[in-house]
């Protein structure tokens, strides 16, 4: 299969370097091709506005592109290794069918740019759902934090009983920090709002008197990227904030992983969840096991392992387009997919977890109130430190 960009029409490239060159890209693009299409639909419109295209040819590229997208939505169109990406996939299929037509429609747009608004589009998608998420998510611990008003429980400094708290302390101090991540995500998703179409190769000069403007209202930009040197720049940077801002929410929910997996041992039996929620093991018939949390607690570090990774890959190269960009699609993709599943199992934990207050109460013994004991002998007139020693010595 001839590629886009091959000159030599006799001339077929090495199997082995396509192989290594388009990787697995085409089978993730699965997950972007909706995306391509939408911003294609809005391209097709901006080109007949500028005279590109007629009116019946427009008419008839946003039926061909709505066919795709009915075609993506039953998995009945597949991308092709030969083909290398979605956007290719698209031209190629129109191209077959409608050549007289379709081969307009690649004017002033490269397939750098074109996976810029495509991955635009997805995150503006995406972490817009994973917003709602965690909204739902603090409103689970709102209701959860109503339910068990008042139940007490032992505090821990160094892994020791240190002072009494409570349970809707603790999960209070999630929820808060929960809704500090959550305007970092918001502001990192403002930052990604911005229009970046028809930088192309990095290099532009408004022969066509382009509308960006036009485009910004199709897809729903706030702004356009008017600089075509930072817009191809950006499609790390901006990918690399939204990590950066989603990378709270998981670091907060792998704390509370931590938590559960220690609560809810036998040894301290604080809380529970539905069988259901439990896996058992293959030789110990009296094991169930809350395997779940303990993979959200690695999961967050792996999601750490993809921040790193896409940071790796940037951090080293000179401004301009590198091949390497394509590299920080798998971990980014992989890492919305993580977070959204993250929060919506730490959801369903939260809306079904179960106190055991007998349990912590009876944890709440008499040492945790020794720094309240002290703190009455301060009020007969006592120096902290000579009450501090007073106390300490009953617990010698």
């Amino acid at each position: 299969m001839k590629k886009i960009w091959q000159k030599n029409s006799t001339q077929n490239m090495n199997s082995l370097i396509e192989d290594y060159t388009v990787w697995i890209d085409y089978l993730l693009d699965m997950e972007l091709i909706s995306y391509d299409i939408i911003w294609s639909k809005a391209h097709v419109k901006m080109l007949n506005k500028i005279w590109i295209l007629t009116d019946s040819e427009k008419n008839l590229l946003l039926q061909w592109l709505d066919e795709i997208q009915e075609l993506v939505k039953k998995w009945d169109f597949k991308i092709l290794k030969q083909e290398e990406d979605c956007h290719t996939a698209i031209e190629s299929y129109l191209t077959e069918k409608y050549p007289s037509i379709w081969t307009k429609v690649h004017t002033w747009r490269s397939r750098n740019d074109q996976i810029l608004v495509t991955t635009r589009l997805f995150t503006m998608d995406k972490v817009s759902k994973i917003i709602e998420s965690i909204e739902i998510l603090i409103n689970s611990f709102e209701k959860k934090i109503k339910e068990i008003w008042g139940i007490k429980m032992p505090w821990y400094t160094h892994m020791q009983k240190a002072m009494p708290s409570s349970v809707w302390m603790w999960l209070w101090s999630i929820q808060d920090s929960l809704k500090d991540d959550l305007l970092l995500v918001k502001t990192a998703l403002e930052i990604n709002n911005q229009n970046p179409l028809w930088s192309v190769a990095w290099f532009w000069e408004n022969v066509f008197w382009l509308d960006k403007q036009f485009t910004c209202q199709e897809l729903w930009f706030k702004k356009v990227q008017s600089n075509p040197m930072y817009a191809s720049y950006s499609r790390w940077k901006f990918e690399h904030i939204i990590l950066q801002s989603l990378s709270q929410i998981m670091m907060d929910l792998w704390k509370f992983a931590s938590d559960m997996v220690l609560f809810w041992t036998k040894e301290f039996d604080y809380f529970t969840l539905p069988d259901e929620f439990k896996t058992g093991s293959s030789v110990m018939p009296q094991k169930k096991n809350w395997d779940v949390m303990e993979l959200v607690r690695w999961n967050s570090n792996l999601f750490l392992g993809y921040e790193y990774q896409v940071k790796e890959i940037f951090k080293n190269l000179m401004s301009g387009y590198n091949r390497d960009f394509q590299l920080t699609k798998e971990p980014y993709l992989k890492w919305i997919k993580l977070t959204e599943n993250t929060i919506n199992i730490c959801n369903l934990v939260v809306n079904n977890l179960w106190v055991n207050k007998s349990k912590l109460e009876f944890a709440c013994s008499k040492e945790l109130y020794a720094t309240e004991q002290a703190y009455k002998l301060v009020k007969t007139w006592t120096s902290f430190r000579d009450a501090y020693k007073i106390v300490g010595e009953k617990y010698l």
